[in-house]
């Protein structure tokens, strides 16, 4: 349970939308990979060769990593102003297409699913525009513990430390 883990943390977390990091008291902030994610999986349930509001959603969301780019190796203040002239009119645009978008897309769809996705990590989603220091998402961490995700279902079944670091 994050809760217990966390305990008198109150910096910043970034993280995806499971609702128990809710009752920490850290300052959340959101993955921008993760709302992608739901618009591509949204953009295979159309039918073949038809693109539309998720191809939308995609692009868009393309563009705020196309600032990401551009402010590599900056100053966390350089961050800050380029993404406060840059980013925030992109946030402001996705966020109005959002709530038009949601208007005439039906709700268990996994268009709909996307766009409920995003606008309810919307506070989270856009935090890290107003800190140079956060980051657009959390593939970095997620990077980091893919081997011990994938070691752990091999490691499952040995018998000893010596033959899971044999699997490994």
């Amino acid at each position: 349970c994050p809760v217990n883990f966390l305990q008198g943390y109150s910096g910043y977390l970034q993280v995806d939308g499971y609702q128990g990091y809710e009752q920490t008291k850290a300052k959340l902030a959101g993955c921008w990979a993760h709302a992608r994610r739901k618009f591509i999986e949204a953009e295979k349930a159309q039918p073949k060769g038809k693109t539309g509001k998720a191809n939308w959603a995609i692009n868009h969301i393309q563009k705020l990593y196309r600032v990401e780019i551009k402010i590599k190796g900056k100053t966390a203040a350089q961050k800050q102003n380029i993404r406060q002239k840059d980013t925030v009119p992109l946030l402001e645009q996705y966020k109005r297409w959002l709530e038009k978008s949601l208007l005439n897309t039906l709700p268990k769809s996994k268009l709909g699913e996307a766009i409920n996705y995003s606008l309810n990590q919307w506070d989270k989603l856009v935090r890290y525009a107003c800190d140079g220091n956060l980051s657009i998402d959390n593939n970095r961490a997620e990077r980091a513990i893919k081997p011990f995700v994938i070691g752990r279902k091999n490691w499952l079944f040995s018998q000893t430390a010596k033959g899971a670091n044999a699997s490994a």
